[in-house]
């Protein structure tokens, strides 16, 4: 244990629940109020102008604050939902027509992911960016557990997340340029 530090003017604190000996003195930062002689005592009280009848925006000290301009586009999580159905609809037509996910899925993923990327608020584009890896793996889980042939296993969504590498992959890379394109013509 480290004994405690004592500071000039400091009252020591008893260890045990004990209430203290000596009182402690108030001061200007004590919650029951500033202490008489204080700065903060001798300042007068803030007018309110609702409470004298008065109009506040005629106050000409008064500035109105500008809220911030609305962004134009769809928020980031609204995309992703509309980039994962997109996928999900190109990975039901990809089983349908043959085994697995494949090139409707890729074509699917990357261009939901750019459309997203094109119409997402500025702000949430970092949603859109990350988000083909987390969809994909959300698609081939439901794909997993719809298809009749397919068994989750450990086996079976390695296979799926290794032979989709290239689809996320181009998902991702598509939305860093439509991002980056967006960011440079910003400024």
């Amino acid at each position: 244990m480290r004994p405690e530090r004592s500071y000039p003017g400091d009252v020591p604190r008893p260890r045990s629940g004990a209430p203290r000996s000596r009182p402690v003195p108030q001061d200007e930062w004590s919650f029951d109020g500033p202490v008489p002689g204080s700065p903060r005592a001798q300042r007068p009280a803030a007018r309110d102008p609702r409470r004298e009848g008065r109009d506040p925006a005629g106050d000409p000290r008064r500035t109105p604050r500008r809220s911030a301009a609305p962004q134009r586009g769809v928020v980031g999580a609204l995309a992703v939902l509309g980039v994962f159905l997109v996928t999900l609809a190109a990975a039901a037509a990809d089983s349908y027509l043959g085994v697995g996910l494949g090139t409707i899925t890729t074509i699917g993923l990357a261009g939901s992911t750019v459309a997203a990327a094109l119409l997402v608020r500025r702000r949430d584009l970092a949603t859109v960016v990350v988000a083909p890896p987390l969809v994909f793996v959300g698609v081939a889980l439901a794909n997993i557990v719809l298809a009749p042939s397919a068994t989750l296993s450990l086996p079976t969504i390695a296979t799926l997340l290794i032979r989709g590498f290239p689809a996320m992959a181009i998902a991702v890379a598509a939305a860093l340029v439509i991002g980056l394109v967006r960011a440079v013509a910003r400024r």
